[in-house]
């Protein structure tokens, strides 16, 4: 059993345009258009079961658009796709109220934010409607670590966990992207749990195994950042990585499973 649990999708119409975007913003070729069904051709391709979709509402008035179209798509392929929903920082908090309990009905499981491409820092005040509604009801994943921005750096996580302490986060990246020491530094003893996606690629195979062993393979989820890298080549990786049955078992879908409360 395989879950992907960071992957991107579009509609059709602005897929590639959409892919093409983001790899201009991280200045990385795309391996693919980001729609549903080459999500779904690379998985099967690929041999992963599962995916959780989601996508970043660029301002408030996009939120509602896009977790509709998440939806959408997990009730067109249920067996397959699992769907985080997005809300913004700049949301009243009557407006995020009112999103996050309609997402929440959609069948959504968590929300997605993205701090540097919506421009407000991890620790903002702003954001704090959106932990109080996450905590104690599902997971927040968060873009993490980017060293040219600093809205995602992981030292501003900490506060936030002491503020709120139920809170459940999910730090992308390894918890760090671009910014590996300080996700170590500040993370490796929080409530954190991780995903691998987008960290191949920088850290390689000594640094990806480290930085997993150095998490706890309790603490990992494989993730993919489909429409960045070709899902099967990711989870070629992982494989290739050494680690135990027990500890790639966590890493490919069980952590996944129980974070998520999904029954495989």
């Amino acid at each position: 059993m395989v879950i992907d649990v960071h992957a991107h999708v579009y509609p059709e119409k602005i897929a590639i345009r959409a892919a093409q975007s983001i790899g201009e913003f991280y200045d990385v070729s795309m391996s693919h258009p980001g729609s549903v069904p080459e999500l779904l051709r690379c998985m099967r391709q690929g041999g992963i079961d599962r995916a959780l979709i989601h996508s970043v509402a660029m301002s408030p008035a996009r939120a509602a658009t896009i977790n509709d179209f998440i939806s959408d798509q997990v009730k067109e392929h249920p067996q397959e796709l699992v769907g985080y929903a997005t809300l913004h920082p700049d949301m009243t908090e009557n407006e995020a109220g009112d999103e996050f309990s309609r997402a929440m009905g959609l069948g959504l499981k968590g929300i997605k934010l993205h701090n540097d491409m919506q421009k407000i820092a991890i620790d903002d005040p702003r954001m704090d409607k959106i932990y109080a509604l996450c905590q104690d009801t599902c997971p927040l994943l968060l873009h993490m670590g980017d060293s040219r921005y600093h809205y995602d750096n992981p030292a501003q996580l900490p506060g936030v966990l002491r503020r709120f302490p139920r809170l459940r986060v999910i730090g992308a990246h390894m918890g760090g992207y671009t910014e590996w020491q300080q996700a170590f530094d500040c993370l490796l003893h929080e409530d954190v749990i991780v995903d691998c996606s987008s960290s191949y690629f920088v850290l390689g195979r000594e640094g990806l195994l480290q930085a997993i062993r150095r998490f706890g393979a309790d603490r990992v989820m494989f993730g993919t950042d489909f429409p960045m890298w070709d899902p099967g080549l990711e989870l070629g990786h992982v494989r290739g990585l050494g680690l135990a049955e027990d500890e790639l078992e966590k890493v490919l879908y069980k952590n996944a499973q129980a974070l998520m409360g999904l029954c495989l």
